[in-house]
C-alpha cells in the first residue's frame, strides 16, 4: 500500500514523500476499512500544535479528509457495510495518512455520504464546513438578522462560512485582498452584503463596519488570525508566516458591537489589559476556533457527527459549494506540498 508522510528533519524542516509497502493499522471492533478515492489536503501540518498536545513524531501522516468506499468493517461497526460510499476524518492522533489507496478510520469519524455528492466534492467540505460549523454554531451562535464580519472570506474557508451564515439569516460582511477576490466574492449566489477591500489604510475596516452598522459595530467577528504588531518590521515579519490579510487585534475590538462575539484562529493571541477592558466594557466574549477539538474529545462525538451529516446535507442540496482546486493523483501530492499554496481553492487528492 502506497501512503504519504512528512518526516522531520534535523533542521525542523518537513519532508513530504511516498512510502511503498506500509503497514496498515490493526483492526478493532469498531474500525472501518476504506478504500480511498479522495482526499482533501490541508494547507499545512499541525506540527505546534501535536507538540502541545503530545502527539509529535518524527513521522507524520498527511490528509485529514477522507472520502471513499467501505471494504472491511469490524465486528462491532453498526453504521456502514462493506460497498458504503463514507466521508471521515483521521483524527489527529491516527498513526495512518489519509493520503494513501487504503485508510482505517473508527466508526465514530465517519458518516454516510450522499449519493448526489462527489468523492473530491464530500473531501473538500468536510474541513472546511466542520471548521464553518463550530465557529458560527457552537462559538458565535449565530442568529438570523444579525452581522456577521468573515475575515478573507476569498479562501475555501471564508467561503464556505459565507454560505451558511447566509443560509442561517445573517447579513454578512467580508475581506478581500484585491479587486480579484471582491470580484468572486461579488459572485457568489447569495452573496455578501458587503465586500471591504482592505489594503493600505488601516482604517478602512472599521470605518467600513461602522457604515455598515450605523455606527454600532457588528454582531460577531470570525478572523484568520490577527496581527499583534505595532512596528512596521514586526508586521513585516508576521506577513512571513502567512501570505493572508490579517487585521490587527485593536480593529477588530473596534469594529465589535455590544454584546459582540469574537471568534479568533490566533493560538497565541495576547491582549493587553486596555484590551480587556474594552472587551468589558462592550460586554463581548472571546472564543478560540480549534476545529480539531471534536477528534480529541470522545465526549463530543455525537454533536461532531451531527455536523458532519449536516454538512453533507448542505452539499448535497447546494446550500454549501466547497472551492476546491483541479485533483492531484496521489504522486502528486508530495509535490504540492513542496509548493507555496497560494490557490484560493482546497487542493484535493484523487484515486
Amino acid at each position: 500500500m502506497r501512503s504519504v508522510f512528512a518526516v522531520i528533519d534535523e533542521d525542523g524542516a518537513l519532508k513530504f514523500s511516498i512510502e511503498e509497502n506500509v503497514d496498515l493499522p490493526p483492526m478493532t471492533d469498531h474500525s472501518v476499512m476504506v478504500q480511498v478515492r479522495a482526499c482533501a489536503l490541508s494547507p499545512y501540518v499541525h506540527t505546534q500544535i501535536l507538540q502541545d498536545v503530545g502527539l509529535a513524531h518524527s513521522r507524520l501522516p498527511v490528509g485529514r479528509e477522507v472520502a471513499g468506499i467501505v471494504t472491511q468493517v469490524g465486528s462491532a461497526v453498526t453504521s456502514c457495510k462493506e460497498g458504503d460510499e463514507i466521508i471521515g476524518v483521521v483524527p489527529l492522533d491516527a498513526p495512518c495518512s489519509g493520503c494513501a489507496d487504503i485508510c482505517v478510520l473508527q466508526e465514530h469519524n465517519i458518516v454516510l455520504k450522499p449519493e448526489k455528492v462527489s468523492f473530491t466534492e464530500a473531501a473538500c467540505a468536510v474541513s472546511d464546513g466542520v471548521k464553518a460549523y463550530t465557529a458560527l454554531h457552537y462559538l458565535a451562535r449565530i442568529c438570523a438578522g444579525e452581522i456577521v464580519l468573515i475575515i478573507n472570506g476569498a479562501d475555501a474557508t471564508g467561503t464556505v462560512m459565507i454560505q451558511l451564515a447566509l443560509h442561517w439569516g445573517a447579513k454578512v460582511l467580508t475581506t478581500a485582498s484585491s479587486e480579484e477576490e471582491r470580484t468572486y466574492l461579488e459572485g457568489l449566489r447569495p452573496s455578501p452584503s458587503k465586500v471591504i477591500v482592505v489594503g493600505g489604510k488601516a482604517s478602512s475596516l472599521v470605518k467600513s463596519c461602522l457604515e455598515e452598522t450605523g455606527g454600532l459595530g457588528v454582531d460577531c467577528i470570525i478572523d484568520n488570525g490577527v496581527s499583534q504588531f505595532e512596528l512596521e518590521e514586526d508586521q513585516n515579519l508576521a506577513l512571513g508566516v502567512t501570505s493572508q490579510y490579517q487585521p490587527h487585534k485593536h480593529e477588530l475590538l473596534s469594529c465589535l458591537g455590544m454584546g459582540g462575539r469574537w471568534v479568533t484562529s490566533q493560538p497565541d493571541l495576547q491582549l493587553d489589559p486596555p484590551d480587556s477592558s474594552l472587551l468589558y466594557l462592550k460586554g463581548a466574549s472571546l472564543s478560540f476556533l480549534f476545529a480539531d477539538v471534536w477528534t480529541l474529545a470522545s465526549s463530543q462525538q455525537g454533536r461532531f457527527l451531527h455536523i458532519l451529516k449536516d454538512v453533507m446535507e448542505k452539499v448535497a442540496n447546494k446550500t454549501v459549494r466547497p472551492c476546491f482546486e483541479q485533483p492531484l493523483s496521489l504522486e502528486n501530492v508530495p509535490d504540492a506540498y513542496r509548493k507555496d499554496p497560494s490557490q484560493r481553492g482546497r487542493q484535493v487528492m484523487q484515486i
